[in-house]
C-alpha cells in the first residue's frame, strides 16, 4: 500500500509533471542549454559512384542538374547501383569519407574507395551549438525529472524532521 502511494505520488510530482509541465520543460531547457550540444558539423552530400565514367558522367550532369532525386534517376536508369547520394549533417568519427576530407564549403576531388568512386559536396560547415527543445527533448525530459525529484526530496527536508529512533536501529542490528 505505501508502495502504491508513493508510486502514485512521484508520478504526479515528478514524471507526469515533466512531461506535461511543457513551460517548466522549456524554461529548464533554457537554463541548460549549454548541457546539450552538438559537436562541431558538417552539412554535405556524399556521391558515391559505380566507376570512374560513371563519375565522370556525374559530375558533367550536376553543371545541369541540381536536384539529387533527378541526378539519380538519370544516372541510374541503366542500374540502381550506378549512384548512390547521401545528404546529412556528420560529426567526426562518424563518416570515414568525411573525416578524410577537408570542412570546408565546396566540392572536394574524386577519391577511389572500395573500387568506388566517390566525392563530396560540403554544403556548410556548423560549429558547436545547442540541440533544439525537439532534438533533445528525451535527455531534457529525464534530466528535469531530476531536478524536479531533487527539489522535491529538498522540500521534504524541509518540512519534515528526521528522527532516528537509536535504540530501535541497535535491536534491529542485534537481530532482536
Amino acid at each position: 500500500r505505501d508502495g502504491i502511494l508513493l508510486f502514485e505520488l512521484t508520478d504526479k510530482k515528478v514524471w507526469s509533471k515533466a512531461v506535461k509541465d511543457t513551460a517548466g520543460l522549456k524554461d529548464f531547457y533554457e537554463k541548460n542549454k549549454s548541457n546539450y550540444m552538438w559537436p562541431d558539423r558538417l552539412e554535405a552530400t556524399i556521391y558515391t559512384c559505380a566507376n570512374a565514367d560513371v563519375a565522370k558522367e556525374t559530375h558533367k550532369m550536376m553543371k545541369k542538374i541540381d536536384d539529387n532525386d533527378t541526378l539519380m534517376a538519370r544516372i541510374n536508369s541503366t542500374s540502381q547501383l550506378n549512384l548512390q547520394v547521401r545528404t546529412a549533417k556528420f560529426t567526426k568519427g562518424e563518416n570515414e569519407i568525411i573525416d578524410q576530407i577537408e570542412w570546408k564549403p565546396g566540392m572536394t576531388k574524386d577519391m577511389v574507395k572500395d573500387n568506388q568512386v566517390v566525392f563530396v559536396v560540403v554544403n556548410r560547415f556548423m560549429p558547436s551549438q545547442p540541440k533544439s527543445l525537439e532534438e533533445a527533448k528525451g535527455l531534457i525530459t529525464a534530466d528535469y525529472q531530476s531536478a524536479l525529484e531533487k527539489a522535491w526530496i529538498s522540500e521534504l527536508h524541509t518540512k519534515y524532521v528526521i528522527k532516528v529512533n537509536d535504540a530501535v536501529v541497535e535491536s534491529v542490528s542485534q537481530g532482536n
